[in-house]
């Protein structure tokens, strides 16, 4: 699949990762197992988000606006629905659900900073991969 040969994808995913496992790593340190685990989960969730958005947008190539166009909501809907899962499942494997949103906040911020970074080297002429 071209998705995962993207660059800008593949910056935003290893940002995500890092920031997620850091995280992860600097909560076990505090013996907070309960809390790394829980960060982790919310940025694995926003990790695989940002895939199945990067995915869905691949497969509009081709398409029609209009078909494009259900074809997004159609997957945000769907997206939603499967965070809304993902998080009931979180609550029933009792894991702190204020700390799974922090998790899930700290991989978006990353895809902020990511892009940030990327459309500074647009700027300047590097392009985005």
């Amino acid at each position: 699949m071209a998705l995962e040969k993207s660059t800008a994808f593949s910056n935003i995913f290893r940002t995500q990762a890092i920031v997620g496992t850091l995280g992860f790593v600097g909560l076990i340190v505090l013996t907070q197992a309960v809390y790394a685990f829980s960060l982790l989960y919310g940025a694995c969730l926003m990790m695989g988000n940002a895939w199945w958005l990067a995915y869905r947008l691949e497969k509009t190539q081709g398409l029609e606006v209009e078909a494009g166009q259900r074809s997004l909501f159609a997957g945000a809907a769907l997206r939603f629905v499967a965070l809304i899962v993902a998080l009931l499942v979180a609550q029933l494997i009792g894991l702190h659900l204020l700390i799974v949103a922090a998790g899930m906040f700290i991989a978006q911020a990353a895809v902020f900073v990511t892009a940030l970074i990327e459309f500074k080297k647009e700027g300047k002429g590097e392009g985005l991969g």
